[in-house]
């Protein structure tokens, strides 16, 4: 059992630091909560409107759009490695734009900038992180990817109040910085140097990957990944291949639901705006203590959820935290009703409001915020891996946007309670799609999660009946 972890040891290295990337695009994110009232006030030095902030927390959502299409171009060209460190090139220079902002369109191109290096990284790491990882682990591993967002947030969240705009965006610019300096020493995925026929080299990164493997464990596990993906490029993927068969079909249905449930629930409006969220409990903690409050509880949430993934199961997980999480939802949906449209004196009650948000982020950090993205990595076969996680990218930042967007309009016009009912009524929606569509990948290979898809298994089964009552 030792040996098992010490060999691991190179993978969850190799993941934190390809992670950074994305907590790199989590302090983009995360910005805004503690800049947006800054840029709002009349102290500000570069005074905003509503409308402009809204544009401002929303135009990184619509740069990632591109970056997911040119990641699907050249993730398979450049390859896993290359491409995540091409993405922190615009996650960096949107910080030096941020910097030197005078104005608020140089604040929507460096937005605009920093969501393309967003796009290519919320692309790229799934598919790096599912090719680098064992199966006993993957899960584990996976969750890196959203517990380094939440990280990045956190990291904004907890700087931002009591510093200036300048020192914040100072500070955000040293996490693509480290991740250029450790990321850069890591092996390329072995799966890819396997697509371009370099078994050497597959070989000795599979060996950096697993330290401590014996000659035999390598050989099967370079054979499984051969098999993998010679099955997979037989028939050279291209975007139709997404509908070709039934298992890429119904990954294309899962992946796609999957981020509607999550965007629909309010993610992207909710950390965009949480400071103004909970600045209308009017309690004595101010709401960017509670902001950061939120993110280290998100952070926790994370680092439980890397841990009870590869034990509970994906399944579990989903349908547990979308029920709580709308559950949480219609709480405060419900004091923005009594406060706003029934106008009652909520005074007291702030706590309400506080504990709801906080515990609907936290909740979503523990399964479906980061298994949104996780099973992209595992629900693909390689030859389509790189377009069918691009789209679905492409389809959460839309959806990211619209929500985003829409939530500033829709409370100005239909009051903020309009908002919160929709993202309540998306979750317990969402439930019902989990539970007849999402399939458990829990400790399988990404060779038997494909069969599973394509229901090879039930025939297998199906026929092994047939023989039985025939010999009866």
């Amino acid at each position: 059992m030792n040996e098992s972890r010490i060999k691991w040891w190179p993978q969850y290295l190799a993941a934190i630091t390809a992670t950074l990337s994305m907590a790199t695009s989590g302090s983009h994110i995360g910005w805004t909560s503690p800049i947006l009232p800054k840029l709002k006030s009349s102290e500000s030095y570069m005074p905003i409107t509503s409308d402009d902030a809204s544009w401002i927390a929303s135009f990184v959502l619509l740069g990632s759009i591109p970056g997911n299409i040119i990641a699907a171009f050249i993730v398979d060209r450049l390859g896993r490695k290359m491409c995540l460190l091409l993405a922190g090139i615009p996650l960096t220079v949107s910080w030096i734009l941020i910097i030197v902002a005078w104005c608020p369109y140089v604040l929507y191109i460096s937005r605009f900038i920093g969501g393309i290096g967003l796009g290519v990284a919320y692309v790229v790491c799934p598919m790096y992180i599912g090719e680098i990882a064992d199966k006993e682990i993957r899960g584990s591993l996976g969750s890196f990817i959203k517990l380094m967002v939440t990280f990045g947030e956190l990291y904004a969240h907890a700087i931002g109040p009591f510093v200036s705009y300048e020192c914040l965006a100072y500070s955000c610019a040293v996490i693509p910085i480290i991740f250029f300096l450790t990321f850069g020493w890591m092996p390329e995925s072995p799966y890819y140097l396997l697509m371009r026929n370099r078994e050497d080299k597959a070989m000795n990164n599979l060996k950096c990957l697993k330290r401590y493997a014996t000659e035999d464990q390598l050989e099967e596990d370079i054979e499984q990944m051969q098999k993998t993906v010679l099955r997979d490029l037989s028939d050279k993927g291209n975007i139709w291949d997404l509908f070709n068969t039934p298992g890429n079909r119904r990954a294309v249905v899962i992946s796609f639901g999957l981020q509607l449930v999550l965007q629909f629930s309010g993610l992207a409006a909710i950390e965009s705006y949480t400071q103004e969220i909970l600045e209308e409990a009017d309690t004595d903690l101010s709401a960017g203590i509670a902001v950061i409050v939120l993110s280290v509880l998100q952070l926790i949430a994370g680092i439980g959820a890397a841990a009870l993934v590869d034990r509970l199961g994906r399944r579990p997980l989903l349908l547990v935290t979308t029920l709580l999480g709308g559950l949480s939802l219609t709480v405060t949906g419900t004091f923005y009703l009594l406060k706003h449209y029934m106008l009652m004196n909520m005074t007291g009650f702030g706590w309400v409001l506080h504990a709801s948000v906080i515990f609907y982020e936290l909740i979503i950090a523990l399964g479906l915020n980061p298994l949104s993205y996780m099973m992209l990595g595992e629900l693909f076969p390689t030859n389509v891996k790189g377009a069918a996680v691009s789209i679905a990218n492409m389809w959460a930042s839309l959806l990211a946007f619209f929500v985003s967007k829409m939530y500033q309009v829709i409370s100005d016009s239909c009051g903020v309670y309009t908002s919160f009912g929709w993202f309540a009524v998306s979750c317990f929606l969402g439930i019902v799609f989990i539970l007849f569509m999402v399939p458990e990948t829990k400790g399988k290979s990404l060779l038997e999660i494909q069969e599973e898809l394509n229901c090879k298994k039930k025939k297998q089964q199906n026929n092994r009946k047939i023989h039985v009552n025939t010999l009866a």
